[in-house]
């Protein structure tokens, strides 16, 4: 299945590439004039309607959880692993990676070539996803592909084969495939986003360059494996228009043998904010325009302020109608784009705007940034536009869960970050009780402190038109530090 699996080494890689083109305002004031009579929003009046989650355990400590969708023509099996790139060893990043890219790749019984056209004759779809604190494997088929898709997942996954000669070959498509990646400046923006707010913390092991692919062995993922690849640290989901109990006595007969063996994993603690001005500049010789991150650590997804926190970025930035879209882009023309978003960890979230600007309007349009994210941290969001927030996010739930991925990768989140059922399907009950003070208190706790800002840009841009920052850290396209420019040196 070589060609067959993709793998996310970190978290909201697949970051929306909206670049509207350039428009100069139409009219003077609308930044302001957009706040007292904000648009409508575009949500679809659809009842979010997720079928429960059943679960069991079996004897040797594998989770089994399935989920009953009538009607679907195909089935999702997946498999969740409670490891993900955070877990591979500080001296050792990627492994996370690599290993779960060579499941699959032949096993004591089967080569590679017999496995992947096992998937193809079941007309199957598989994929795999190394997030940050756990790994998935999916495979979408048709219900009567059922006892096939077990008997490959079962085979893969505990016959699983590390050869020298796989490595190799796996070695220099990801080295080539993270080589490429530098290319894209949301990608280098994103990277040292994440480089710089977690310093020092388990989160940074994911952030890693092609230059550390060399080093992996066989020997790495062995070890890898028999750690983290054990039924305690495990959960097979399976949802369609299945019958749970079936299906479940199916997965304990497919992986009864699977050996119990405790994994020893500490949920790393949330790293503190930043809490120091910080602005890094990664160089891309080729950028044709300037990229902009600025953002903070925020809470984790199980915490009281997480529906308030949505709906305030939401204002902040969730569509081209919210305030930063409607400042850096209509009123002051700084932007092509503009928006915020959140990213959600086991330990924590993180929160950033983003923004593609014209190279002599990055210092403008970062002030802008911050600006906005001031205002809302000490002014808060009006009721109109609270309203309208909570009103777009819940007509929205439903239309995220329509897509067979959709569904299969919110139930594998659930269940691998042990999120409560309410964040299953009660998102819209919540939602409705987010209240002005509430978002106001939320945007207070995690909007108020120092955003880190991170430019990706030209190298001749620094003297041209970022003069005017106190301190720059400068840093390569791999991430290593070059130099710190301070004012007047």
């Amino acid at each position: 299945m070589k060609g067959a699996s993709r793998v996310r080494p970190g978290p909201a890689l697949c970051l929306l590439a909206l670049a509207a083109a350039a428009a100069s305002p139409t009219f003077a004031g609308a930044q302001e004039r957009f706040r007292r009579t904000p648009p409508l929003p575009a949500a679809r009046p659809q009842e979010l309607r997720l079928p429960p989650i059943a679960r069991v355990s079996l004897p040797n400590g594998l989770s089994v959880a399935t989920a009953y969708r009538p009607g679907m023509p195909l089935v999702t099996l997946q498999l969740v692993i409670r490891a993900g790139e955070a877990d591979s060893p500080p001296e050792r990043p990627g492994v996370a990676a690599l290993t779960a890219r060579m499941i699959g790749r032949g096993t004591k019984l089967l080569s590679a070539g017999a496995i992947e056209d096992m998937v193809e004759s079941m007309g199957a779809d598989y994929t795999v996803d190394v997030l940050m604190d756990y790994t998935v494997f999916t495979f979408h088929f048709l219900e009567e592909s059922l006892e096939r898709a077990l008997f490959v997942l079962r085979s893969i996954i505990l016959d699983a084969q590390f050869t020298e000669r796989e490595l190799a070959s796996l070695k220099r498509t990801a080295y080539y495939e993270l080589s490429d990646r530098k290319k894209n400046p949301e990608f280098l923006g994103w990277r040292q986003f994440l480089r710089t707010l977690f310093e020092n913390h388990p989160y940074q092991t994911a952030t890693y360059t092609e230059e550390v692919i060399k080093f992996i062995s066989t020997k790495d993922l062995v070890s890898f494996y028999d750690r983290f690849y054990r039924p305690d640290n495990a959960v097979v989901l399976v949802s369609g228009a299945i019958d749970g109990p079936t299906v479940g006595k199916k997965i304990g007969l497919h992986f009864a043998t699977w050996a119990r063996q405790p994994v020893a994993r500490a949920v790393p603690a949330p790293p503190p904010p930043n809490a120091r001005d910080r602005v890094c500049y990664v160089e891309d010789p080729n950028a044709a325009d300037a990229t902009v991150f600025v953002g903070n650590v925020i809470m984790s997804a199980s915490d009281p302020d997480f529906f308030p926190f949505l709906v305030i970025k939401h204002v902040l930035g969730g569509t081209t109608q919210s305030r930063l879209f409607m400042n850096l882009r209509e009123s002051k023309a700084y932007a092509y784009f503009a928006f915020s978003q959140t990213e959600f960890f086991r330990s924590c979230g993180v929160y950033w705007a983003r923004a593609r600007v014209k190279p002599e309007f990055i210092v403008p349009a970062v002030r802008e940034i911050a600006r906005e994210i001031k205002a809302m941290s000490t002014e808060g969001a009006n009721p109109v536009e609270i309203e309208e927030a909570k009103s777009y996010l819940i007509g929205n739930l439903p239309i995220r869960f329509e897509s067979l991925e959709g569904f299969a990768e919110w139930m594998a989140r659930i269940v691998a970050l042990d999120l409560d059922e309410g964040q299953w399907d009660k998102g819209p009950e919540r939602l409705k009780l987010v209240t002005v003070e509430r978002a106001r208190a939320a945007a207070q706790n995690y909007l108020s402190g120092k955003p880190v800002i991170v430019l990706v840009g030209r190298p001749e841009w620094l003297g041209l038109y970022l003069r005017e920052f106190d301190t720059i850290e400068v840093y390569d396209n791999g991430g290593a530090l070059k130099t710190t420019l301070r004012k007047g040196e």
